[in-house]
């Protein structure tokens, strides 16, 4: 008896065993479509499907999806799809068929901006004002060389005079690990935001004293990519600045500190990157760790000194497949506990790193930590068909729909400029409901209806384009 059981034992195993092992696949070969600029290597870059990979039938679907996202976070096409091709069961191998259909690259187009930091700031405190605009001419090519190596130039007029060229090459050296890059910018303003009060921004302009403020910097970048989700960069900059005598002299002289008018430094930065997420233009779940630390000033000259550590993460939660959760989280110190100037102090409000309902408010401080969270809903997803005699890339326009629910909190430590500034030293909250909208897989825009904890509200506009 004993014997008897113990053989129906190992012939169960065995047939598990078997089952399991049938289920398995190898990758023979990845065959590419529709990809007539982009070189075959970019998106070989992008896929953890490769030559001799073995996976699992029953996980082919989930496969699938973070392959394409992972193709389309590139930003060089308007749609990708992903086949299983000459499919052997005997022999347990199958090919990979990645079919794309590629974005339009070249975008030399004219240039009309708001140079306020966002929508709501120009619309509700500059009165919409055609002065606090920017105008001129930008040639973009997002895949120059068909190696996804983008180049930038710009150059425009009106409230900011800028002149801007920006070329990277991704795939150098060291088995298309290894890319640099670099920048070269200069501007001109006769405006100057020159100080923060009541956590609002004044501005000075005067026709008659010419231009107020100057930047110009330039520097090179490596950019290493060991692996599919590991990113590091390395990058040095010379930058220099200039402000009028009269902003010293007369609005604020720690715009610099101690009345300076010029400030120039090197610096030496590194960034490291682990995205794990799917879709990393909108994330649509996975996660990302994040750190920079920045060293301003190394010697050569005095005119600043700092040294800034960045940490954070993101985690995006896909609940089924339309319902997501994301939370992003920041954290950002200066290690020099030296005062820093007026110029060099921002923290909250400044870029990307906003508090819902905290649009017209900025938050100075040489400390600060955000998080960011929210709850989607993808209630439509399509690929939309236009009219015939449009360019290829523009024929099939896919548009996607998110619903959002915000919640956000942060806190600024700022020990220098307190006075009137109350938003800085205690935690603030906003959140609400936002629609998000994407076009041709790399243009967001968001409409925002949100609350802060000082009990106001208000409709915000944010747009952004993934390139």
């Amino acid at each position: 008896m004993y014997r008897i059981f113990l053989f129906i034992l190992l012939v169960f195993l065995g047939s598990k065993e078997v089952c399991a092992q049938s289920d398995l696949v190898q990758v023979g070969q990845v065959l590419l479509k529709g990809n007539l600029k982009t070189k075959d290597k970019v998106i070989y870059r992008e896929l953890s499907l490769l030559p001799e990979t073995i996976f699992s039938l029953a996980d082919i679907d989930q496969l699938f999806e973070r392959n394409r996202l992972q193709i389309l976070s590139t930003g060089l096409f308007n749609h990708v799809s992903l086949n299983l091709k000459n499919y052997n069961a005997n022999q347990g191998t199958t090919d990979i068929e990645v079919t794309v259909e590629e974005n339009w690259y070249l975008f030399p187009v004219p240039i009309f901006e708001l140079a306020d930091r966002n929508f709501s700031v120009w619309w509700e405190e500059q009165g919409r004002r055609l002065d606090r605009t920017n105008y001129g001419f930008r040639l973009g090519h997002y895949n120059f060389t068909g190696n996804r190596d983008p180049l930038k130039i710009k150059i425009h007029f009106g409230y900011t005079r800028k002149y801007e060229v920006e070329y990277a090459y991704p795939y150098l050296a060291m088995d298309n690990k290894l890319g640099i890059a670099g920048s070269i910018f200069y501007s001109e303003n006769n405006e100057v935001a020159y100080r923060t009060l009541y956590n609002k921004t004044l501005f000075h302009r005067q026709p008659d004293e010419g231009t107020l403020l100057s930047r110009f910097r330039v520097g090179p970048q490596l950019k290493y990519r060991p692996t599919l989700n590991s990113y590091h960069g390395f990058r040095i900059e010379y930058h220099h600045n200039h402000i009028a005598d009269f902003v010293a002299e007369e609005l604020n002289p720690d715009y610099f500190l101690e009345g300076r008018t010029d400030l120039r430094f090197f610096y030496l930065e590194y960034d490291y990157n682990y995205d794990k997420r799917l879709y990393s233009n909108y994330p649509q779940g996975g996660y990302l760790l994040f750190g920079n630390i920045k060293k301003e000033g190394i010697g050569i000259f005095n005119d600043y000194s700092n040294l800034r550590l960045e940490l954070g993460f993101e985690v995006h939660h896909t609940i089924k497949s339309d319902y997501i959760l994301s939370t992003r989280n920041k954290a950002r110190t200066n290690l020099d506990r030296s005062v820093v100037a007026f110029a060099n102090n921002t923290a909250i409000g400044w870029s990307s790193d906003i508090v819902s309902g905290y649009e017209l408010y900025v938050i100075d401080g040489t400390d600060y930590f955000i998080s960011m969270n929210n709850a989607k809903w993808r209630f439509f997803d399509n690929n939309l068909n236009s009219v015939k005699w449009l360019p290829r890339q523009f024929r099939k326009m896919n548009i996607t729909l998110f619903l959002r629910a915000n919640f956000d909190y942060a806190y600024v430590h700022e020990r220098t400029y307190t006075a009137t500034n109350t938003l800085s030293n205690r935690w603030i909250y906003g959140g609400g409901p936002a629609l998000d909208i994407i076009f041709f897989n790399n243009f967001l825009f968001s409409f925002e209806y949100s609350f802060n904890d000082l009990g106001e509200h208000g409709l915000f506009f944010h747009n952004s384009f993934a390139f």
